[in-house]
């Protein structure tokens, strides 16, 4: 293009030298322009002045400079000639005048021009692009066009200056009659940036549609344009490439490794072909057909130079592509790039930026501002690219950027670029191993080239000729890596050189000949017949892009629309959507983001005709007409139907058409049984009925890759997949007799039609046999339906509204204790919908009642049951703000009515429930939030009211719930107690609503509802007043509810019967709601329903409120319904082009509303979607900028745009606003009812922390988002590649992590962490999700919430997990655990292990077992443990907790413990050679208790001494704690008092009783409650056994009790504190047999409850390996008391009983102990027996 400056200079820029191959049709170059004084010459200043000018000359007009009377228009001025002095038109301008007028023009309108400009560019590039998707021979076919119609204008103006007539010429350059010419006005508007348009009325379907708004008008004002068929002849040669593989590849990777594999593939291909000149004219499926051709104009000229063209491309071929082996080797966390370079993506814009760039320099040289000072404009944003964005513009001008994190810069990617490889994704699939392959054919002879189809819909070009039936028997001769030619080609090769072998044989017996196997070629060209490389493909961009400096914009647009014509109709209409909005990705990125997985309707057919060429042009062209008239009739069915044609070609199959359903834009209710099956038949039959053809057609309907397959530079849309495989095998002549047949799953999707089984077959792609079916009949029924979202109209489900508001309505009268109701409802169903409904109408009924009423409502999300009391950290800040500060008092007498110290209070008003429910004036309150800032006094009020700990304001208030303190950070070390915690919040929420007389605590969807949640609403269920807590979920018999059993056991049991558990399960609708709501949605009445369009409905929907609902809005957006000839209303007749509805699926019906949106709102929806159900827009908007790279000096446009998609969103009614509460807080004595109307809608908080927003545009105007049902998000995903939302979901955890890391207070907050967790794992990156699982669970664990940690390490695990099958280590395939790397494998192990702990800290000993065991498994598989810089200590943590559930006894092994001894010598071995003696310590302390347990104490006491030699306290307990929770070393020195206890050493235990208590304890961590006690337990009992039951005591309560109530707390928790009371009673009575004891009523209380010996088993068998049982010392509690003579006898009786019992049951788990605790258990038996004797001896003498 001539560039700015030349023109301001008033000269001209050279064009540059052509290329000796131009392109070219038959023997016309499309570069053979005269070079006489043309007006189209190519070395004139383009017709591109010609616009200037013109603009010049009316913008000079409106300004009042110019010289020409109004009533005398001066014609337009061209700058065409390039000679001064030359006249074109009336008007002649010298040089200089030139010079002087463009500068002018750019001094006055420089904006103006250059938007022009852009547009210009805009245009060329869309060109570009879609000429990448069509053969080089038919867009040089087109352009040979616009040089012969150029020529004729020429000879035309030539004409009529020989006759002396200078008036102007205005026509188009393809007009031809006034009648369509375009006015100058026209032309005008073009480069004042509008567009023409055409009404869409007149274009049928969406490709249609969208060639007319790509070419600005209506395809019919060309007139100039050729009818079809088009037909060229032509001797060309022909290679046939078929890959093999790609269909056993479909099936083992996921669709986005799959799409970059295929393209990777025939990149390579492309490369060979276009590097020798060659045109890729089809791809068919996995195969491409090449073609070189004679031309005059070529260096390739003879037919003989093209057969060796082909046959060396084609050896090339084999040898670079045949056996491509395919190995995923994918590590964790790895950055997986892509196997297409970046020079390739680099290279489909490289053409465009220097233009892009010098456009944008003409603008910002003719601004009147800086550069620095500039913003550029909306529609220069607009139409920048992402590369314009990211990079720093080519003419100099440094654009700003955004700081990275901590003020470094950093790297950054460009958006969507791919990372995944033809690997398996590391965390769902195996590694791949595959081969791909490759053979060939080649043919050669007469070729006939023809253009079918119309000028407004769709064209094909078809090849026809010989060669293509050379290729096939070629193609079909050769194996993998082989290339075979036909007889004819060998013929003409033979004179280009020799070929070996048999190859006269071959030729006359008409057999191919075999040319090259891999690497080896078997034809030798002579020397002056080299084969030509270097060449590239006819079309490639910048080839193109030197034909368009001399075109106008008629050109341009005429240009653009034929190519359009050639291309499938969703690449059409995605060209048409990115030119409307800012283009933020390269071609390549946006291909591949357009790739999609799509259930596909396939259809192949296959018309039986004759397609041989006969030489005779009067018969050839009867075939072309013939092709034509196939291609028309399906077209037009095709329009009528909105399908979309994929493909008309000629190969091996013969002539065939495909086409499809489903695509973006084709996809449409009851789509297989309404459209596509019927258009198959209305295909068949009307190529039967009206050109007498016979037809056979297969179609199936399937998953299939829907998107761009091919190289960078040459690529076609298509559908690829095993279901199109079978489709075209149905329709080959072996299974068909020309008939149609489908797959199963087209048969399933209708009862409306009759199938006839067939045999099954067997298909590439399908293990078994796949049954097909014949379809027979279609009925004429109709289905469809839809319902909205009722506000003020509610259809249905009157009576459970009536039983929530008579609950309700009893409660508010009365102060009564709290009731629970809970819906069960599975999705679909309307639960969601009638909780809102019933809320409000609650709340209005109670409000009229005037009484006060506190709504508060809470939609769990799928990620809270991760998140430790989610529920009360989104409305914990709403309970805030209804504190009121009066006392209890003023509240009573506010309820008996006083009126002192505040406003009178109403009498209560009746209401009257089945008369007025359906009266009452509701408000939209479901989707409203009062979702306010922290109030940091009002929390500390709380806290100070309710005598919280003072660390609750900084760790509950802070880390668990969320609150923004401003308070300074506690210093206390104390962790909180869960139990107080769950108190606290209860006492809260009670406190803050206890002057409402009804507090409705709404909750839906609680099946995703944290378990700590779940306690709280219990502890305010079972002690508050007048709150009725109404739950909604999925039915907890598929959903499992983190309830705890017994409280749900108990609402079935006896809350129910004393009536204050109530469950409502919902059904399906009946027809008549069906009924009522057709008539409310459709606005007509019941009585005007025809009665089969109600059963279609009801019948369609299956009573399904939620499909119901959609349906019906369908209907209504596109006008479905009819009056009916009997006067009802029913939907329009299938003779039309809407016809009934019904889908699959709700997922589908979904899909067809989603595909009628504009590109970049679904672009939106996909980030939407990837950041959950509901989000904020500054989530959403700070995303977006990570993903395109938006520098601040766009962000205000950026955040314009996204707030726009999301607008469009909320009017299709997949997004809905929740609005942020601008309510401020009432006065004391407020106004009731007011009061009263305050609905708190408690949603999720906010989760990126505002730090680093405040300067974002939107910061002042967020927003929170929520989709109106979560199968807006599903459908949406559904879709999504899997790399695609592995990438969004790492911009996403960046953003979040950056704002957590720059906000202060949000580093500590649990939600922020685990909200950034759950997306690092959804993205795929191991480490990052390991790392950040380890942290917060540790954090958890501390907190005592293990159920939530090991839900953490779950999630990660599961990453990771096969599930393809094979074998396995702890569910993680071997594949996947070679690929591991050491750090990797390390952070594996230690999750494993941290879950071990979790499990084992929740008492769940086995699966705390499995844990370990799996850690272990993998260790020992796994390669890289092998490796030398793997971390050997990572591993000893396993040998401690399978050696700690060991003793829990949950691991069963054989009598000489042969797991457990292995076990040890596989510790004791890894610790030694690591050398460390912490490890070391603890490896040997596990061998000296294994061997005390086989009864080998000697060589336990050896073992000791060892110990003794490395051990020492003050340097390694903590390091060991650390490692082991505690310190295992030092507890050896515990476990030998029982073994010197074994070997009757009783002085030897004694002396190490001393050194325990003396050495050890006052050098143990007095925090760690739990060590101490472990390290003491042994030495009270042994002490309590030599009579030193009171010395015990105060020892454990000077060693373990204080410490733990100072460090702790009270009321904190630890493993072994149910075991503390106990066994203080026990030393207390036994040291006190003959004195009083002040406690004793207590301990009589403890000992006669048989709750009290409810002892966890872990517990049990953990502590019967120190020592006694804790059941054994539970059981001295009642025999001790039974002795006292002062307990009533019958009590005594009691107790020895309980106390027999309990030891006898000590006794039975002191079998899996260690010996001690067995000897000590029969030892209390003995004892308790002879005091039962006793006490019945006594009973005896009373009685009588």
């Amino acid at each position: 293009m001539t560039s700015i400056n030349t023109m301001m200079k008033g000269g001209k820029e050279k064009p540059p030298a052509q290329p000796p191959s131009s392109i070219r049709v038959g023997e016309q170059n499309c570069h053979d322009i005269d070079d006489d004084d043309s007006s189209y010459s190519s070395d004139d200043t383009s017709s591109v002045m010609s616009s200037l000018s013109e603009k010049y000359r009316r913008l000079e007009g409106l300004r009042g400079s110019g010289n020409q009377s109004s009533a005398s228009p001066q014609p337009p001025i061209h700058f065409i000639n390039s000679t001064p002095g030359k006249m074109c038109g009336a008007v002649e301008f010298e040089n200089d005048d030139k010079a002087n007028m463009v500068a002018t023009l750019m001094k006055n309108h420089g904006q103006d021009v250059s938007i022009s400009l852009m547009e210009r560019s805009c245009s060329i590039e869309s060109i570009i692009r879609l000429s990448q998707h069509v053969p080089g021979c038919v867009i040089g076919s087109l352009l040979d066009d616009i040089t012969r119609d150029r020529k004729e204008r020429k000879e035309r103006g030539n004409r009529r200056r020989r006759r002396g007539d200078v008036q102007p010429i205005n026509k188009s350059w393809k007009s031809t009659s006034s009648e369509f010419s375009l006015q100058t006005c026209e032309e005008e508007k073009v480069y004042d940036g509008d567009q023409f348009s055409s009404p869409d009325s007149r274009m049928g379907s969406p490709g249609q549609r969208s060639i007319a708004k790509l070419g600005g008008g209506d395809t019919k004002s060309l007139p100039y344009t050729k009818s079809l068929p088009l037909s060229g002849r032509r001797e060309s040669a022909l290679l046939f490439v078929d890959i093999s593989g790609f269909t056993k590849l479909s099936t083992m990777l996921d669709v986005d490794s799959f799409s970059n594999c295929i393209n990777t593939y025939f990149q390579k291909v492309i490369n060979q072909v276009g590097s020798y000149g060659g045109d890729i004219l089809k791809f068919a499926g996995d195969a491409i057909f090449c073609e070189w051709r004679v031309s005059s104009h070529e260096s390739v000229q003879t037919l003989e130079q093209c057969v060796l063209q082909a046959a060396t491309c084609a050896a090339d071929i084999v040898a670079l592509c045949s056996d491509f082996n395919l190995v995923g080797d994918s590590g964790i966390s790895r950055q997986r790039a892509s196997l297409v370079s970046s020079t390739l993506r680099s290279s489909t814009h490289s053409w465009s930026d220097d233009l892009r760039a010098s456009l944008q320099k003409a603008d910002i040289d003719d601004a009147p501002q800086s550069p620095s000072q500039r913003r550029p404009s909306l529609e220069e944003g607009r139409r920048m690219s992402l590369d314009d964005r990211r990079r720093p513009s080519e003419h100099g001008q440094n654009r700003e950027r955004r700081p990275s994190d901590h003020g470094h810069n950093e790297q950054r990617r460009p958006s969507f670029k791919r990372r995944v490889s033809i690997e398996a994704p590391f965390n769902n699939r195996p590694a791949v191993e595959s081969t791909l392959n490759v053979k060939c054919g080649i043919g050669v002879g007469h070729m006939a080239g023809v253009h079918v189809g119309d000028n407004t819909s769709r064209r094909e070009f078809v090849m026809l000729g010989d060669p293509i039936d050379q290729v096939a028997a070629a193609e079909a001769a050769a194996s993998h890596g082989e290339v075979f030619a036909s007889p004819e080609a060998i013929a003409y090769l033979t004179k280009m050189g020799s070929v070996r072998g048999d190859w006269k044989s071959n030729i006359n017996d008409g057999l191919p000949t075999r040319l090259a196997v891999r690497g080896e070629r078997f034809f030798y060209p002579k020397e002056e017949y080299t084969p030509c490389r270097g060449i590239g493909l006819p079309c490639e961009g910048e080839k193109l892009l030197r034909h368009f400096d001399d075109f106008d914009s008629s050109e341009l647009n005429w240009l653009k629309r034929m190519i359009s014509l050639y291309v499938h109709p969703v690449v059409v209409s995605e060209e048409h959507e990115s030119s409307s909005h800012v283009k933020h990705e390269t071609d390549y990125d946006r291909n591949v983001a357009a790739a999609e997985l799509r259930n596909v309707y396939t259809c192949f057919i296959s018309p039986k005709i004759d397609y041989n060429l006969t030489g005779d042009e009067e018969k050839d062209q009867k075939l072309f007409h013939r092709l034509n008239d196939i291609m028309t009739i399906t077209t037009r069915h095709l329009d009528r139907a909105q399908g979309h044609l994929r493909q008309f070609i000629l190969d091996d199959k013969g002539v065939v058409l495909i086409f499809t359903f489903g695509l973006r834009g084709s996809t449409f209710p009851n789509m297989i049984a309404q459209r596509a099956i019927p258009l198959t038949f209305t295909i068949v039959q009307s190529l039967q009925d009206e050109l007498g053809i016979k037809v056979s057609a297969g179609a199936t309907f399937e998953k299939a890759y829907c998107g761009v397959v091919g190289g960078v530079n040459r690529h076609e849309f298509a559908v690829l997949g095993p279901a199109v495989n079978l489709a075209a095998r149905l329709m080959s002549p072996k299974h068909n007799s020309d008939v149609i047949l489908v797959d199963k799953n087209v048969r399933l999707l209708t009862s409306q039609i009759f199938f006839r089984p067939l045999p099954a077959v067997m298909a590439k792609g399908y293990a078994d046999p796949v049954p097909i079916f014949q379809p027979m009949k279609i009925s004429s029924d109709q289905q469809g339906s839809r319902w909205g979202h009722a506000k003020k109209k509610f259809v249905g489900r009157a009576s459970e509204i009536k039983q929530s508001m008579h609950v309700a309505k009893e409660m508010a009268l009365n102060s009564i204790t709290s009731k629970f109701l809970f819906v069960s409802a599975p999705s679909g169903t309307g639960k969601s919908s009638l909780m809102v409904q019933a809320t409000e109408t609650v709340r209005a009924m109670v409000k009229k009642m005037k009484k006060r009423v506190i709504v508060t409502r809470y939609i769990s999300n799928e990620g809270d049951s991760r998140i430790p009391f989610s529920l009360f950290r989104s409305i914990f800040k709403d309970l805030l703000r209804q504190i009121k500060h009066d006392d209890e008092g003023s509240v009573a007498s506010s309820r008996e009515g006083s009126t002192k110290g505040r406003i009178n209070v109403e009498r209560p008003v009746d209401f009257e429930i089945d008369e007025e429910w359906d009266n009452l004036s509701l408000q939209s309150n479901s989707t409203m939030s009062s979702v306010m800032s922290t109030d940091a006094t009002r929390f500390r009020f709380i806290c100070e009211e309710l005598n919280a700990p003072p660390e609750f304001a900084e760790v509950v208030g802070k880390r668990l719930l969320g609150l923004k303190s401003t308070a300074a950070p506690s210093t206390a070390s104390k962790p909180p107690d869960l139990d107080k915690i769950l108190n606290f919040i209860a006492d809260a929420f009670i406190r803050c609503t206890k002057h409402a007389d009804l507090v409705l605590l709404a909750l839906d969807d609680v099946h995703w509802m944290d378990e700590m949640s779940w306690k709280v609403v219990q502890a305010i269920f079972e002690r508050s007043e007048n709150v009725l807590t109404f739950c909604g979920s999925r039915p907890p018999s598929t959903n499992h509810l983190a309830v705890d059993e017994k409280f749900w056991s108990e609402l079935h049991g006896a809350y129910k019967e004393e009536g204050r558990y109530m469950e409502i399960n919902l059904g399906l609708f009946s027809e008549i709601d069906a009924q009522e709501m057709i008539a409310y949605h459709l606005d007509i009445s019941v009585d005007k329903i025809d009665g089969s369009f109600l059963r279609n409905v009801f019948t369609s929907s299956g009573g399904m409120p939620h499909y119901l609902s959609y349906v019906l809005e369908t209907i209504k957006r596109n006008d479905l319904t009819v009056e009916l000839d009997n006067g009802l209303i029913g939907l329009k007749s299938s003779e039309s082009a809407e016809s009934k509805l019904g889908f699959k699926s709700v997922n589908d019906l979904l899909l067809y509303r989603l595909d009628a949106l504009d590109s970049s709102v679904r672009t939106t929806l996909h980030l939407a979607a990837v950041l959950g159900t509901e989000f904020d827009l500054l989530d959403a908007a700070l995303t977006y900028e990570e993903m395109f790279d938006v520098i601040d000096s766009d962000r205000f446009q950026s955040a314009m745009e996204l707030c726009a998609h999301f607008d469009v969103a909320e009017k299709e009614g997949i997004l809905e606003q929740v609005v942020s509460s601008t309510k401020h807080d009432q006065d004391e004595f407020g106004d009731p009812a007011d009061e009263e109307g305050n609905l708190c809608t408690g949603l999720e908080d906010v989760f990126i922390s505002p730090s680093g927003r405040k300067s974002h545009p939107l910061y002042s105007d967020n927003r929170r988002y929520r989709f109106t049902h979560d199968s807006w998000k599903t459908s949406i995903l559904s879709v999504m590649l899997d790399g695609r939302k592995e990438e969004m979901h790492e911009q996403i955890a960046t953003v979040l992590e950056r704002e957590i890391v720059e906000e202060t207070e949000s580093k500590d907050d649990l939600e922020l962490q685990i909200h950034v967790f759950k997306h690092w794992n959804l993205s795929g990156n191991f480490t990052k999700a390991a790392e950040l699982a380890l942290m917060i669970g540790g954090q958890l664990m501390i907190l005592g919430l293990n159920s939530q940690a090991d839900l953490l390490f779950s999630d990660v695990i599961v990453s990771l997990k096969n599930e393809q099958g094979g074998v396995s280590y702890g569910d993680i395939s071997s594949s996947v655990l070679d690929a591991l790397e050491p750090a990797e494998l390390e952070l594996l192990i230690k999750v494993y292990i941290a879950k071990g702990k979790a499990l084992c800290n929740l008492a769940k000993g086995r699966a705390g077992a499995e844990a370990y065991q799996s850690a272990l498994d993998i260790l020992h598989y796994t390669p890289c443990a092998f490796e030398q810089d793997f971390d050997r200590s990572v591993s000893f943590p396993i040998f401690s907790g399978l050696f700690l559930v060991l003793k829990m006894g949950v691991i069963e092994q054989n009598e000489g413990g042969s797991y457990e001894v292995g076990l040890c010598k596989q510790f004791v071995e890894q610790a030694r050679l690591n050398n460390d003696p912490v490890h070391y310590g603890r490896a040997l302390a596990m061998q000296g208790e294994t061997l005390a347990r086989l009864g080998k104490f000697e060589e336990a006491l050896d073992n000791l001494e060892t110990i003794k030699s490395i051990y020492d306290i003050e340097t390694q307990h903590v390091a060991i704690c650390k490692a082991y929770g505690s310190d295992r070393v030092g507890q050896a020195f515990s476990h030998s008092v029982n073994w010197n206890h074994a070997l009757g050493r009783t002085d030897a235990a004694l002396a190490t009783c001393k050194y325990i208590v003396e050495e050890i304890v006052p050098k143990s961590d007095p925090k760690n409650a739990h060590n101490t006690f472990c390290l003491l337990y042994s030495v009270i009992v042994t002490m309590k056994e030599h009579d030193k039951a009171l010395e015990a005591r105060e020892l454990m309560i000077a060693s373990i009790v204080a410490p733990f109530e100072e460090h702790v707390g009270s009321g904190g928790s630890t493993f072994t504190k149910p075991m503390w009371q106990p066994i203080l009673m026990v030393l207390d009575m036994q040291g006190n047999e003959d004195k009083e004891i002040e406690h004793i009523d207590e301990y009589l209380d403890w000992a006669l409850d048989d709750s009290s010996y409810a002892l966890k088993s872990v517990i049990e068998g953990a502590m019967g390996n120190f020592s006694a049982t804790p059941l054994a010392m539970f059981a001295e509690v009642p025999y001790y008391l039974a002795k006292r003579k002062e307990v009533d006898l019958e009590k005594r009786k009691c107790l020895i009983q309980t106390a027999c019992t309990q030891m006898e049951k000590s006794l039975e788990n002191a079998q899996k102990c260690i010996p001690y605790a067995k000897s000590y258990a029969e030892e209390k038996i003995a004892a308790i027996r002879a005091l039962a004797a006793e006490l019945d001896g006594i009973n005896s003498t009373y009685s009588a």
